[in-house]
């Protein structure tokens, strides 16, 4: 069951993701992914949070110039499923099996490396506490001016069932000044999923822009 906030258990992780199969595996990355990469988006050490099987970290290292990218998942499936498929187009990821609700001092994950977070529909899958801890865990990992990249489901995608959908007012006052953090923009974007997924292929979704105060003291 869902949280009264519309987070679903993570319990449905462990049961969908690294299968090849899932509604979020397409198969190639996202095209907003793509996107991101032809702008240039992604420098220095980059951290793709809920990396899945891999494609979109595949895609970012082939393709990105002058970075090192780490790549984590909770589901230990879906880490050995990239791991292999990077393996076999012999790219250089580092992959990892962490938890972003847990005590990340305890991961291989160092506090403030990160120039750019990559967060590809995972913030959507939160109650309203656990992406308290989430935001908590993002200030541990990124660098102070680092840049958030969020994609999730928007309030605009109106058809039923699929993630929780998530406001623009939430975005601005969860990443406010006040919180050490500032909302660059917020753009509307479509993220991918199989034919098959619960509201279908083309989910409409914010893609935000989000740089941590380079001020802020943990």
């Amino acid at each position: 069951m869902t949280s009264k906030d519309g987070a679903p258990p993570q319990e449905l992780f462990f049961r969908l993701s690294g299968l090849g199969d899932s509604p979020w595996e397409i198969g190639q990355a996202q095209p907003v992914i793509i996107k991101l990469v032809e702008q240039g988006a992604f420098h220095g050490k980059v951290l793709d949070i809920g990396c899945g099987i891999g494609d979109n970290a595949i895609y970012i290292v082939t393709h990105a110039n002058n970075i090192s990218l780490t790549a984590i998942d909770l589901v230990p499936r879906a880490v050995e499923f990239a791991r292999e498929k990077a393996e076999k187009v012999n790219v250089n990821i580092q992959f990892e099996v962490a938890n972003m609700l847990d005590d990340l001092s305890k991961t291989n994950l160092k506090q403030h490396s990160y120039d750019v977070l990559l967060d590809s529909a995972i913030f959507h899958a939160f109650s309203n506490d656990d992406r308290l801890t989430y935001i908590k865990n993002l200030e541990y990992l990124i660098k102070p001016n680092g840049l958030y990249i969020q994609i999730v489901y928007s309030e605009k995608e109106t058809r039923e069932g699929g993630p929780r959908r998530i406001q623009k007012s939430d975005i601005n006052e969860l990443f406010s000044p006040a919180n050490g953090w500032a909302v660059e923009s917020i753009e509307d974007a479509v993220y991918e999923a199989r034919p098959d997924a619960p509201i279908g292929p083309n989910g409409r979704a914010y893609l935000s822009f989000i740089r941590r105060n380079q001020n802020t003291q943990q």
